[in-house]
C-alpha cells in the first residue's frame, strides 16, 4: 500500500477528499490530522492525529514525526493556511507535495494582489479598490453598487453588497471597531450580478491535466449571512463554457506560470455575461472531491476521472505518461445536491435521481 498524509482531514473538504480516495482501485494507507478533535473523529482515515494550529511551531514537528513513523510517501494539505505553512518549510519536508511556492501563495491568498496580477495580464476581473483608497467614495458612486469583503479568507468573509458610502462605512467600521480586521485588509469590488461559477483544475509541471466548471445555484444556510454567501454550495450544476475555461486557464497561468496541484478559480459574470475572476484558490475547493466521488460512483467513470486519485498518483510519481483529460471532464447538466446531515444526490439531465451518499 502507498502511504499518504492528509492534513485538515476532519473538515468537510478533507472528508470529501478521503472519501474520493477510498474509491480508488487500490488500497491506500491514509493518515489524517486536524486541529479540531471532534471533527477529526469523522475522518474515514486509517490513523488520526490531533494537530496544533498551523501557526504553532509544533505543527511542523508533528508532520515530520508522522512522516517518519508511518513512512508517509506523499502529503496533501487541504486547508489553505496549512498549504502556506508547508510551502514555506518545504525544504524541511522529506516527501513530495504538489503545492505552489510561497510567492505564488502570497499573491493567491490576497484578493487585492490577485486583482493587480490578473489585471496586468488582461484577465477580466472586477474593478477593485482598497478600503483605505482616498477615492473610495467616488469609486462606489461610479460603480453604483459595490461588494465589500476581506482581502483574505474564504466563505465570503465579511462580505456585503453596498449601494451607498454610508452603508460601506457602517459595515467596515463595525468590524474594525471589534478588532476583527484592520482597514487596509478590506477591499471594495465592482458588484457583478451574473452567474456564480467555480472552475476546479489539476495541473502537473505547468500542464493542465483535468478541469471542470460548475454554476453555484444555492449556498448552505444563506439566511445566516447578510451577503447571502456562506461558503460551499448546496446545489451546483456542471456547465461547459469556453469563455469560462479560457479565462480561468489564463488566470492560473498569470498567478503561477508553472502550476502543479490544485488551482480552483471563482468567477462571477457581469451584466453582459462576461466571466470575471474574483479569486484563485491554491487548494482544492471543498466539493472538488465530492464531485469525483459522486460521478465515479453513479456514472461508473474510469478511476482517472477521480481528481484526488489522479493527483495522488502524480504526486507519488506513478504515472510515467500523464493522460491529459483537459477541460469539461464531467457531463454537462449534472446537478449535485447536498446538505448538512442529508447526504448527496446527483440529478442527471434526463431527470434521473441518483443517490451517492
Amino acid at each position: 500500500m502507498r502511504r499518504i498524509l492528509i492534513t485538515g482531514a476532519g473538515g468537510v473538504g478533507g472528508i470529501n477528499f478521503v472519501r474520493a480516495l477510498r474509491m480508488a482501485p487500490e488500497r491506500l494507507f491514509i493518515v489524517g490530522t486536524d486541529y479540531h478533535y471532534y471533527y477529526l473523529l469523522l475522518a474515514p482515515v486509517d490513523v488520526r492525529y490531533k494537530s496544533p494550529r498551523h501557526d504553532d511551531p509544533d505543527f511542523l514537528h508533528l508532520i515530520l514525526r508522522i512522516v517518519k513513523e508511518h513512512k508517509v510517501e506523499f502529503i496533501h494539505p487541504q486547508p489553505e493556511v496549512e498549504v502556506e505553512v508547508l510551502s514555506a518549510r518545504r525544504d524541511e519536508v522529506p516527501v513530495p507535495m504538489l503545492i505552489p511556492n510561497s510567492e505564488v501563495i502570497k499573491v493567491a491568498r490576497d484578493k487585492y494582489l490577485t486583482y493587480l496580477r490578473l489585471k496586468e495580464a488582461n484577465v477580466p476581473v472586477p474593478e477593485t479598490r482598497l478600503y483605505t483608497d482616498p477615492d473610495i467614495e467616488c469609486f462606489l458612486r461610479e460603480m453604483k453598487k459595490g461588494w465589500i469583503r476581506a482581502r483574505k479568507g474564504a466563505g465570503g468573509r465579511l462580505s456585503l453588497p453596498v449601494s451607498s458610502f454610508e452603508e460601506l462605512q457602517l459595515w467596515a467600521r463595525l468590524w474594525i471597531k471589534r478588532g476583527i480586521i484592520r482597514p487596509k485588509e478590506l477591499i471594495l469590488q465592482e458588484y457583478l450580478p451574473g452567474r456564480d461559477i467555480a472552475w476546479d483544475s489539476l495541473w502537473y509541471k505547468g500542464e493542465l491535466i483535468a478541469s471542470y466548471a460548475r454554476e453555484r445555484l444555492a449556498y448552505i444556510f444563506p439566511h445566516l449571512s447578510p451577503s447571502r454567501i456562506t461558503g460551499t454550495p448546496t446545489v451546483a450544476r456542471i456547465i461547459h463554457d469556453e469563455k469560462v475555461n479560457d479565462i480561468a486557464f489564463r488566470a492560473v497561468k498569470a498567478i503561477d506560470p508553472s502550476p502543479s496541484g490544485f488551482y480552483c478559480v471563482d468567477l462571477k459574470e457581469d451584466a453582459s455575461g462576461i466571466p470575471h475572476v474574483t479569486e484563485v484558490n491554491i487548494k482544492a475547493h471543498t466539493t472538488l472531491a465530492l464531485w469525483s466521488y459522486a460521478t465515479i460512483k453513479a456514472l461508473k467513470l474510469d478511476p482517472m476521472f477521480n481528481m484526488p486519485y489522479l493527483y495522488v498518483k502524480l504526486g507519488l510519481g506513478e504515472l510515467d505518461e500523464v493522460n491529459k483529460l483537459g477541460f469539461n471532464i464531467y457531463p454537462e447538466g449534472l446537478i449535485l445536491v447536498r446538505h448538512l446531515d442529508a447526504g448527496a444526490i446527483l440529478l442527471t439531465p434526463r431527470g434521473e435521481k441518483l443517490r451517492v451518499i
